[in-house]
């Protein structure tokens, strides 16, 4: 994992939980998805401050941004279980460089998946 890694995939999950709640016709799905990009744009920011933080003021590089998701039911749970994936690696990884606010961070976007999963299982 790298800086222009986490950059990257976190800026993409926000587009993709953005995009995909755009496309839906579940109202439950679409408030769902709102608050997932909502949360994840609040911590993409804390999250890539703090690390340029931890890495004396280095800015992060370019990113790779992942393509935007079509619209499916199965792209949605997808993109929630990739989240959470994302999340746990990024602990491990910051626990591993004790980087411990990055750590609680990423506990807090594990958070988030994880509430957006509840939630769409109301739809």
């Amino acid at each position: 994992m790298t800086s222009e890694t986490i950059k990257g995939k976190l800026f993409s999950l926000q587009n993709s939980a953005h995009s995909l709640h755009l496309d839906t016709r579940s109202y439950a799905e679409h408030k769902a998805l709102k608050k997932l990009y909502e949360g994840i744009d609040g911590l993409k920011d804390s999250i890539l401050e703090a690390l340029m933080g931890y890495q004396n003021g280095k800015r992060i590089g370019k990113a790779k941004l992942d393509e935007f998701p079509t619209y499916s039911q199965d792209a949605v749970n997808d993109l929630v279980k990739e989240g959470m994936k994302f999340s746990h690696d990024l602990y491990t990884w910051a626990e591993d460089k004790k980087y411990c606010d990055i750590s609680n961070k990423a506990q807090d976007l594990s958070g988030i998946f994880a509430t957006t999963q509840y939630l769409l299982t109301l739809s």
